[in-house]
């Protein structure tokens, strides 16, 4: 039996005090040897005080084996709690491997309810698709809704997930899947959520179209803007040049009128001078005069035409 043996076996305390006591005995022989053999003495110690600390020793190694005794003691108890533990680790590594199978398999399920989920979730989409693309063109005598209207000699034009759209003897209308009879909201597969996502669509697009129509009014309303602007300034330019084009006939006018005034007073010397001669003569000047005033006074309504145009510019 080897010393670990000994010690884990119920015999192993007993042969332990054996050895102890043993070391004892070997002790007391050594003390004995040192008492009574005058070389081991210590030279010049007496025997009392050899005596004295051989008796220190012998107290110390009493309580040291008393201290290991009562080590051995505890072991069994610290042995049962060790198996004990060892235990209570296996069950827990047991435990863990039971949890992280229960985990896998969780896993596993929930995705193959996902993945049926989805399988089916297809399915109902496709046979709503079928049915809701069949019904166009359908005809029915009356419809009647939940909510107490009735409508006669109905063709089907469309099935959304909002409602129904029908032509009727009286005009057109868009019935909420809310309102048709539970048989055509059965069959045709009435889905809230579905008329919240469509709903939502349609709203979304109303907005993008209000917006794209915003911004079209805009881009017209620059051009106009722009167009206007441009007209304006080709006004302007048109004024500006007919304005030149009159200063032109004015300058002209002025000039003739110079001309016609110096042959007035031409005229009128020529004829002072036959006169005075004792000549026949005639006097153009009159002619003169009346070329000259009817220059001027074309002169004059050119600069008013002027004005008027220089204020609207």
């Amino acid at each position: 039996m080897s010393f670990s043996d000994a010690m884990s076996s119920v015999r192993g305390p007993g042969l332990i005090g054996m050895v102890m006591a043993l070391f004892v005995l070997l002790g007391f022989g050594v003390l004995f040897t040192f008492a009574f053999d005058e070389g081991l003495q210590g030279g010049d110690q007496s025997i009392e005080s050899i005596i004295r600390h051989q008796g220190d020793e012998l107290t110390y190694l009493t309580a040291n084996t008393k201290e290991r005794r009562e080590l051995l003691g505890e072991e069994p108890g610290r042995q049962e709690a060790a198996y004990a533990l060892s235990l209570k680790n296996r069950e827990n590594r047991g435990l863990n491997e039971r949890s992280t199978g229960l985990q896998i398999a969780i896993d596993a399920a929930k995705a193959d309810m996902a993945r049926r989920t989805e399988v089916f979730k297809n399915y109902k989409d496709e046979y709503r698709a079928l049915v809701r693309g069949k019904a166009k063109g359908s005809e029915l005598e009356v419809l009647e809704t939940t909510n107490g209207e009735v409508y006669k000699s109905v063709t089907i034009r469309e099935v959304t997930a909002v409602g129904i759209q029908i032509r009727h003897q009286d005009g057109q209308k868009r019935i909420a899947f809310e309102n048709l009879p539970d048989s055509m909201k059965d069959y045709y597969q009435f889905d809230p959520v579905q008329k919240r996502e469509s709903l939502a669509k349609e709203n979304q697009l109303q907005i993008q179209h209000e917006a794209a129509v915003l911004q079209a009014n805009d881009r017209v309303e620059a051009q106009m803007a722009r167009q206007k602007g441009n007209d304006a300034k080709l006004a302007k330019d048109k004024l500006v040049l007919a304005i030149a084009a009159k200063e032109t006939q004015i300058n002209s006018l002025r000039t003739e009128i110079n001309r016609l005034e110096s042959d007035r007073e031409q005229a009128a010397a020529a004829a002072n001078a036959a006169r005075s001669a004792g000549r026949t003569h005639i006097n153009k000047a009159n002619t003169f005069e009346s070329q000259i005033r009817n220059r001027q006074s074309r002169a004059r309504l050119l600069s008013a035409e002027i004005n008027q145009m220089k204020s609207s510019l």
